[in-house]
């Protein structure tokens, strides 16, 4: 048998799917696992053992150039039908997703109307699974395959990384200068304008930090965000790196040899929690019991505000661009400073 996944983004949903996947493959060890997906985010998906294969769709590039989506759907699909499917699993629950799914041309299976992200999607579904409301979305995705295929999900969730883990163990490490000391990884890039944690706080904390002889390194993901650790960069003098522009694998490699992490609420984040590095993750409009990789040595701390968490994209709080969300000012710069010196096993200096 050969079934196609589609779940095209983003980068810590794909991850929060990654259970499923090794659910799915445990009860069908004989199937051929395939999945669709941007292309960003391609690299993660071929690190999950089970995927035999990585096929990929630009549909945000083509966002800006709507018409050449004709010529790259009828590709997509003339690569789909050669792979000859016997049936595919919308994991998204999108119009979007489920129209890609469509074009392999074999049955597909998702969500029911209640539990998709559009009810309109299972027009296109041969077979539909019912999800309870409310649940971690890591255990929705497994619910999804025990109802479909029949999976055991008893036992605990499997993200499929191991063999990944062991090759970066054995990789050289030539992108980050380590100094000996204590070393942190600052993750401050996300995509939600309400997951930001204010640059400012940042600024703090890298001062408390360096000056506590803790190294900070910097990565980035887009020209926005080097620039913000470049300004970041100032607050601790050598004792801040702003790191070269890095794949996926290549900032696992350095968060897996340093002694931990900060992050906001994000895909990174959840991946390094997922790898079992010691961390903290400051949620702001979101919840740990929603989406947090728990049971690992991640620390996740929330804002204790009643707005929060209110999973929105943009404050509803808030009136303009220079203002500041209040669940994350309540995330103060002390609270996190304390918590990264207990992660270190470090005496503050008197």
């Amino acid at each position: 048998m050969k079934i196609l996944i589609v779940r095209l983004s983003s980068l810590g949903d794909i991850l929060h799917l990654f259970p499923a996947i090794s659910d799915l493959h445990r009860q069908l060890p004989d199937a051929e696992l395939h999945y669709l997906v941007e292309p960003a985010f391609a690299e993660m998906v071929g690190w999950h053992s089970a995927i035999r294969k990585v096929l990929t769709v630009p549909l945000r590039s083509h966002k800006k150039a709507w018409w050449k989506l004709p010529k790259l759907l009828s590709g997509l699909k003339r690569q789909l039908k050669a792979e000859k499917y016997d049936l595919v699993l919308d994991a998204q629950g999108l119009l979007k997703s489920a129209l890609l799914a469509r074009l392999a041309g074999a049955d597909i299976y998702g969500f029911d109307k209640d539990s998709a992200r559009e009810a309109l999607v299972t027009k296109f579904y041969k077979k539909m699974a019912s999800v309870p409301k409310g649940l971690h979305v890591i255990e929705k995705n497994r619910q999804l395959v025990a109802e479909l295929f029949g999976a055991n999900i008893s036992q605990a969730a499997d993200f499929g990384l191991q063999h990944f883990c062991r090759q970066q163990g054995a990789l050289p490490l030539t992108v980050a200068e380590f100094s000996g000391l204590p070393t942190l990884v600052l993750l401050h890039g996300t995509t939600w304008n309400s997951k930001y944690w204010p640059e400012s706080m940042w600024y703090e904390l890298i001062g408390l930090l360096t000056r506590q002889g803790i190294q900070c390194l910097l990565p980035w993901g887009s020209a926005a965000e080097q620039l913000r650790a470049r300004r970041l960069q100032g607050a601790g003098g050598k004792l801040a790196q702003v790191l070269p522009g890095l794949s996926l694998t290549e900032l696992m490699a350095v968060l897996l040899q340093s002694r931990g992490f900060v992050s906001v609420e994000s895909g990174i984040g959840h991946l390094a929690t997922v790898l079992d590095i010691p961390g903290l993750m400051l949620h702001g409009p979101t919840a740990p019991g929603y989406s947090g990789i728990l049971d690992k040595s991640c620390l996740h701390i929330t804002s204790g505000l009643e707005c929060s968490p209110c999973f929105k994209r943009d404050c509803p709080k808030i009136s303009s661009a220079e203002d500041l969300p209040p669940c994350q000012l309540a995330i103060t710069v002390q609270r996190v400073f304390d918590h990264c010196l207990t992660m270190l096993n470090i005496q503050p200096l008197k």
